[in-house]
């Protein structure tokens, strides 16, 4: 049972995302990231790790938050009228 609990641990551990490599990626300081995580999290209804995971992704920042941002009007709109 040991041996079950230790490949657990193993792939948890492969699956954290290297803040820094964010970081360096979209040229921003952690507590930004943090930040950034949080409303990505919130926009797009992930669990912070995975907004971590989509900022890696991320290639134009710019793009990327007016794109968040138009979905996230549409989204008040709709529920206004």
């Amino acid at each position: 049972m040991s041996e079950k609990k230790f490949r657990t641990e193993i792939t948890e551990e492969q699956e954290q995302v290297d803040v820094q490599s964010v970081c360096n990626n979209l040229d921003m300081g952690r507590y930004q990231i943090i930040e950034l995580a949080a409303y990505v999290a919130r926009q797009l209804d992930l669990r912070p790790h995975d907004a971590l995971k989509k900022l890696l992704e991320v290639e134009n920042l710019e793009e990327f938050l007016r794109s968040l941002k138009d979905k996230e009007l549409t989204r008040e709109f709709r529920q206004r009228f």
